[in-house]
């Protein structure tokens, strides 16, 4: 559940990746977001179903995973918008695909839109 180390869009032309992404905000490496994420939502269930009700929890799980990852007292507008950007993406690739699992097909995709959107947005 990893993430490669994808070279993504960067605003400041820094290089940026799917690990790296979140270095401005003291996570050096992504794998802890996408491992606390996937453990909040399978505290309360470990499938998928490309409902509103399923993407409310990825949004609330990532939101939690990434406060309980650095020392911001909030989500940060840019991360935000990073994350909605993520989330309607991710709820478009697999409309179609109830049968995804969740661990190994929906969050590393999920998590490689929001790098990618996080990498184009940070300031």
């Amino acid at each position: 559940m990893a993430p490669r180390d994808v070279p993504l869009d960067d605003a400041s032309g820094d290089r940026c990746t799917t690990t790296t992404s979140f270095s401005d905000h003291a996570i050096d490496d992504g794998s802890v977001l996408i491992q606390r994420t996937y453990y909040r939502l399978a505290a309360a269930e470990t499938t998928f179903e490309p409902a509103d009700e399923f993407f409310h929890r990825l949004e609330s799980a990532f939101v939690w995973a990434y406060l309980g990852s650095n020392d911001e007292r909030g989500v940060p507008g840019h991360v935000a918008a990073a994350l909605d950007d993520a989330l309607a993406v991710t709820r478009e690739q697999f409309a179609e695909r109830p049968e995804a699992d969740l661990r190994t097909a929906v969050l590393p995709a999920f998590y490689r839109e929001l790098a990618g959107f996080h990498c184009a947005y940070r300031p």
